[in-house]
Formats: structure tokens, sequence, C-alpha cells
């Protein structure tokens, strides 16, 4: 490995197998942390050699895998469109080494790596750089691809994919029983990656350019035609090709290019051939393109529509349908199998869980081959005839035909819950403190930094890596989310006493560092068992000298005065050591603090109040409009 080779924090995080967090906090904490050689100070750069010394020397140093070494080298101080040129170079180079210049270092990797089995080596390099392209629809998600490829099954003869990318739809294909793989891509870096990524099992044919413009293909009826192909582009060739065969079902509007590529798909595919497409959900509803879907369903091209959850594709969080198309042959108009989707919302963007999405659509695809229907499931899918989908605007929204799930209200339910909410109202009364007007002048002031000097209270925080894990059974680590949101800590401890856990006990008050504006909430603890987590600052005062419940509501109304900064999303640091705190005696902090005890408490049930009445009422109109209650005479 060359001396100069740098790395990121991501990649450090990476060979010692923790998260991006740890690494910031390493290098706050250690001071024998090696300084960064290059970028700013959110995205520095360090050298390897000395990275991975300290890594060693700290026993930090994960078992890296064969190809670390190797894409370190390859990513080293580059752009992300530069690696990927690299990793298609190598990818070119192992399959035939005379089709690719890589430079020496490269080359002296790769021949450490010679026992590694070629695709996997392929396949590691390919999954790092596209990782780092996500952000850009450059790729279809392995996933995604598998399961468009299993909505053509049996895969067989030849599948064609005109936008392939870096080929993850044909390789699904391919692995899946298809004899030939041919694909087009526009993009002339991710064609040479895909040819290289599918020279075995079944080699594939990829040209490069424009599908649309300049068709590398004109004479190709493939059995399957696969494809997730661009969008939310005007350019793509409407002006000059007005006068195009392929458009048998309607000249696509400039702004309707996903029609332009429904089309071309079927222009390739031979009479009775799958078309299988990931679109945006505007395609099934946007005026521009009603002409068009009309066509399609009046000559029986439409199978089904699948709504997949909005936030399947980290490029973005547009919603995705999947087209499932037959090119007309002898069969007839048959029926059309809508599905709906969006129950399997993604934890995070991207991050969907495929297995449990994939059953269930490809069930009912199969069952819908096999008999022509489904069984009915509200709000999730149903078989329609095309005549009912033709109505004046060709909605193809599966959500827009399928009826919803009735709701099933319970009229002893909703009179309990309507009790309860008297009850709760009557004692919200009871909890309002009484007052009177104040003539107490101006008041000696300290600070909480004062404070802690003077050992009324200590001011503590976690530092370092936090291992949380919400399946493990240490204790529950409360963050500062936790706290903003008024929630229950949903991760739990799973380190040993080395990550030096703070333990909370009753009568801490935990802060959180970053709060909203115009609101500053903050928590006293009243049991055991917790563990400080990130985002916090934990006040344990001496209860001989101070109270906490005086102490938590003055750092509520002192938190604005003290905010060290504030976001671009109307997010405060707070700087705690800052707040002022009136200088009362102890009999008096608890007699107020008594009194912000009550104000929270009636804080809090207000909201349960709000909550519940609000559903009350949105339960008994919906009961009232669907005819499940009825009031009294």
């Amino acid at each position: 490995m060359p001396e100069d080779t740098l790395v990121t924090a991501a990649e450090i995080a990476r060979l010692a197998n923790v998260g991006r967090a740890a690494v910031g906090n390493w290098r706050k904490r250690y001071s024998d942390f090696p300084e960064p050689v290059t970028g700013p100070g959110s995205s520095p750069a360090f050298r390897l050699v000395e990275v991975e010394r300290w890594l060693r020397r700290q026993r930090k140093l994960s078992d890296s895998e064969p190809a670390d070494a190797l894409w370190l080298a390859l990513n080293a101080g580059r752009h992300d469109t530069d690696a990927l040129e690299l990793v298609a170079d190598v990818a070119t180079h192992l399959r035939n080494p005379l089709a690719a210049e890589l430079p020496n270092e490269i080359r002296h990797l790769l021949d450490d790596l010679t026992e590694l089995p070629l695709d996997d080596l392929v396949e590691s390099l390919t999954g790092r750089v596209l990782d780092r392209q996500q952000r850009q629809h450059l790729v279809t998600p392995t996933d995604l691809a598998r399961l468009m490829v299993e909505l053509t099954a049996p895969v067989i003869g030849t599948v064609f994919d005109p936008a392939c990318g870096a080929g993850n739809i044909l390789r699904a294909a391919g692995l899946s029983g298809a004899d030939r793989l041919v694909g087009q891509e526009i993009h002339s870096t991710l064609a040479r990656l895909a040819r290289a990524r599918l020279a075995e099992p079944v080699p594939a044919d990829i040209a490069t350019g424009d599908a649309l413009r300049a068709d590398a293909f004109t004479d190709l009826q493939a059995d399957a035609v696969v494809c997730d192909p661009p969008f939310g582009y005007r350019d793509w060739g409407h002006d000059e090709l007005g006068m195009d065969p392929r458009w048998e079902y309607g000249y696509p509007l400039k702004g309707e290019p996903e029609l332009a590529w429904v089309q071309h798909c079927l222009a390739h595919v031979k009479p009775g051939g799958s078309v299988v497409l990931a679109l945006p959900a505007g395609v099934a509803f946007r005026r521009s393109g009603r002409v068009i879907r009309q066509a399609l369903l009046r000559r029986g091209v439409v199978r089904a529509v699948i709504a997949l959850p909005a936030g399947v594709l980290m490029s973005t969080g547009i919603p995705i349908h999947l087209w499932v198309l037959r090119k007309p042959d002898s069969g007839g108009v048959g029926p059309v199998l809508l599905m709906d989707m969006s129950h399997h919302q993604p934890s995070r963007r991207g991050q969907v869980d495929w297995p449990a999405l994939r059953d269930e659509v490809v069930d009912a695809w199969r069952e819908f081959g096999n008999t022509g229907t489904v069984k009915e499931v509200s709000g999730t899918q149903q078989v329609f005839e095309p005549i009912h989908l033709l109505d004046q605007d060709v909605d193809l929204t599966p959500a827009r035909h399928l009826p919803q799930p009735q709701s099933t209200l319970d009229p002893r339910t909703l009179e309990r819950t309507r009790q309860d909410l008297a009850r709760l109202l009557e004692e919200l009364g009871g909890l309002l403190p009484e007052f009177s007007g104040s003539r107490r002048g101006p008041q000696a002031t300290t600070t909480i930094n004062d404070l802690a000097r003077a050992g009324a209270l200590v001011v503590r925080q976690h530092v370092g890596p936090l291992p949380v894990d919400e399946a493990g059974s240490g204790p529950p680590v409360l963050t500062g989310r936790d706290v903003v949101i008024g929630s229950e800590p949903e991760g739990r401890f799973g380190g040993t006493d080395e990550h030096d856990p703070i333990h909370l006990i009753p009568g801490d008050l935990v802060v959180p560092l970053v709060v909203v504006e115009q609101q500053h909430p903050n928590r006293v603890i009243d049991t055991d068992g917790l563990v400080l987590g990130p985002g916090l600052t934990l006040i344990r005062v001496d209860p001989k000298q101070l109270d906490v419940h005086f102490l938590a509501a003055q750092i509520r109304v002192n938190s604005d005065a003290r905010s060290s900064s504030t976001t671009s999303s109307g997010s405060r640091r707070i700087d705690l050591r800052r707040i002022e705190v009136p200088v009362l005696d102890l009999d008096r902090q608890r007699q107020l603090g008594a009194a912000f005890q009550r104000l929270d408490a009636f804080q809090s049930k207000l909201r349960v109040a709000a909550s519940l009445g609000a559903d009350l009422a949105h339960q008994l109109t919906e009961g009232l409009a669907r005819g499940a209650v009825e009031p009294p005479e």
C-alpha cells in the first residue's frame, strides 16, 4: 500500500467495524489519533498507514476483507465519478488483462488477490462503488432487480434491458435462468462495468448509447424486457422522434419520457412476451399520458400495476410503481391486477423489508397468473376488468381503485373512551395550581457552572461510542431524541463496563443538547435501570442544596437566552453551563418545585386528553358517516 494513501472517516469506521460517529469521538477523546492531512473540517482525510497503526495499538482494527486494501487504493482521494471509472477499469482488466491499463500500485494489489474468486472480487468492488452513487439514480437496487425479474417468470430465452446501468437487472436475469442477456446504457463507464460483471456465466451483449435516440438493437425481439429507465427529464428526443414507428400506442408528449420508454420496451419483446418497468407514480395518473394509457388498456397490454412503498430508492423519495405489461398476441384482453404495497414502509429511505414485500407481491402475481384472479384484500389487492379503469382520467393508481378497509367501531369501546376523557378533564381542574400576583423584585442569580464549582451539582456527558442494540438484553439507553419527543427508550446497552456507561438514578435531571425552538423539554428521572445515551447532559444535584424540579423549570425557561447556535432547521444547541438560576433558600426552591411538578402533571394529562379527544372525535365522525353509531334521539 502506498505511503500516501488517504482514507475518510467513513472508511476508518469500516476498518474498525464501527459507526462513523465513533471515529469523531475518537478524534476528540484520544490526543494521539492521527491528524488529518487534507479536506475540510467536516470531510477530513487521513493517512491510511497512520490510521492502521493507531487502530492496532488500540486493538480496534477488525478483520478486513481481502478486497479492503484494493478498495482503499482505488478510492483514495478520488471523487465518486473517478472511483467509478477506476473500478470499471479494474473489472474490465480482471476479465481481459489487455483491455484496460491500470496504475502500478493497483496491479501489485491485484497480484495479492489471485486466490479470491474473480466474480466475488468484481462484485465486492462494484457493490462498494455503487454504494457511493446511491444519491443518484444510476443503479437499480439488487432486491428490486430480483423482484422485477421474478415477475417475468419463467425466465427463459433472451432478456433485454435498454437502460441497464451497471447491470443489476440483467445479472438477476442471468442468475434466474436467462439464456441470453442484452442491454444498452448511455453512461459509457456503467456500460463497461456491466460488460465486465456479466461476462460469466451468461455473456451479455451491452451497447453504449442513448436507447431512444440511437437504438442499438432495432431488430431485437426478446422473450422479456425488464427496465428501470431514467425519469424526471425532458430532453429524451421528443422533437426528432415524431415519426418513430415505436409509438404504436400514441406519440408521447415532451413531459412523458417514461411512456416513450414503455413503448420502446414493447417494441423489443415478442408477441405474448412480458415487459416489467419501474416507473414514477405520476405515470399512472398524469393527464398528459391519458391517451396512451387508454390505448394500452384497450389493447390488453396492462397486466398489473403494483405501487411500491415510498422510499424504496435511496436516490429519491418519489413513489415507484411496477408496471407488468404483455405484448398483444391472439390471447385477447384480460383482467388487470392492482396492488398497493404502501404498508411495507421503509425504516429509512432505501431500507425496505424486501423479503416480506417480495413474498406478498410474487404470491399474488402467481395466483393471478394461474387463475386470472386473486383473493381480494381491502386496500391491498384486487383484480379489475379494463372497462372499469377506462374512465375520463384513465388513472391506474392502485390506491384510487382499491376499496379501503372498513373500520370496525365498537360502540361500547367508544363509550368507555368517552367516559375516560370526561374523567380526565375533571382531573385537569384539580391539577392546575392556584397562584397570585407577586411583587418580588430583582433576584441574585448564579449559573449552572458556578453551582457545579460549588459542589451543588455534577454535570456529565457520555464520551465515546456507546454500543446500542435494539434487540439486546442490556438496560435501556435514554437518548436526547427520547426526551425531546417524550418517548420511552427503544435501544438497549449492548456493551460492557469497558465502555464506561453512566447509569441514571431517580432524581437525576437529563437535558437534551439540542432542542427545537420554543420547546425546551428535560426530564427528571423517576426510575432505576436507565443508561445515559447520546444527545443528553446529566445533571445530578445535591438534594441538600438544590431542588431538582426547581432547577429543571429554570433551565426550560432560560434556555433561549443561552443558546450557542441556531441551525437552519430552527433547532438550538444549548450552552447549559451559562444558564442563570435564581439564588433561593432550599425551602423556597422546594415550594416552587412542587408547583412546577403540578404544572408538569397538568401539561402531561392535557396532552393525553388532547390526543384522546382528537381520536375519539375522528372515530365518532367516521362512525356516524358509515352508520356504525347513531346519535341519541
